[in-house]
């Protein structure tokens, strides 16, 4: 029994992901607005009947590739979070994933940015989101390397800019733009977050 299960499951992500390849091609080709079952079917090979076994709607599978596309780029925060660099340094990490990210999947990002049917993704990386970077600033203040502030406060601002630099790739800024962005929001982590800065203007 357990064996069929995990095959069941084995068998299942395997399906999941041919699925997203098709619907990512999909949505390449013709935009969100072109996707449909149907296509998504036909590239696949099965029937419509066997693709609602896996997605019961247009909707839902929008929203699985664009958490596909979110998960891997989250991970590699979290990677960063956990590890042993310093508070600053985890911050200018996260800024660069989510910067390498965003111009490595520009396309797909410009695609699924602003449906409706993502906000959910959203709604629940949001939290995520921002308890790693209220820790992270808690951490550097604990260590001074950050001055003292309200650590959930700056969470969210950070996280702010980072929005607003997938917003501007969604919004076909070109790469220059983007990269200016995050060097101007780098900039702003070394000099202005930074508890020399403060001691500077003292």
């Amino acid at each position: 029994m357990r064996l069929s299960k995990a095959r069941k499951a084995c068998v299942t992500a395997m399906m999941k992901d041919t699925i997203f390849e098709a619907a990512s091609s999909l949505l390449a080709q013709h935009g969100a607005g072109g996707v449909t079952m149907n296509r998504v079917a036909s590239r696949v090979g099965v029937a419509i009947g066997s693709l609602y076994n896996y997605f019961q709607d247009k909707n839902e599978l929008i929203a699985f590739c664009y958490a596909r596309l979110i998960e891997p780029c989250f991970a590699a925060i979290q990677e960063a979070a956990d590890s042993d660099l310093p508070a600053e340094q985890k911050l200018v990490t996260i800024l660069r994933v989510t910067l390498e990210h965003s111009v490595k999947h520009k396309g797909l990002i410009r695609l699924l940015a602003g449906i409706d049917q993502n906000s959910e993704v959203r709604k629940n990386l949001r939290p995520r989101m921002l308890k790693i970077l209220t820790t992270i600033f808690e951490k550097g203040i604990q260590d001074g390397t950050f001055r003292r502030h309200d650590p959930t406060h700056t969470a969210r601002i950070y996280l702010g800019c980072l929005m607003e630099l997938i917003e501007l790739q969604a919004g076909g800024a070109s790469d220059e733009e983007v990269h200016k962005f995050g060097e101007t929001l780098l900039d702003a982590i070394v000099n202005g977050f930074s508890i020399q800065a403060g001691k500077d203007e003292q």
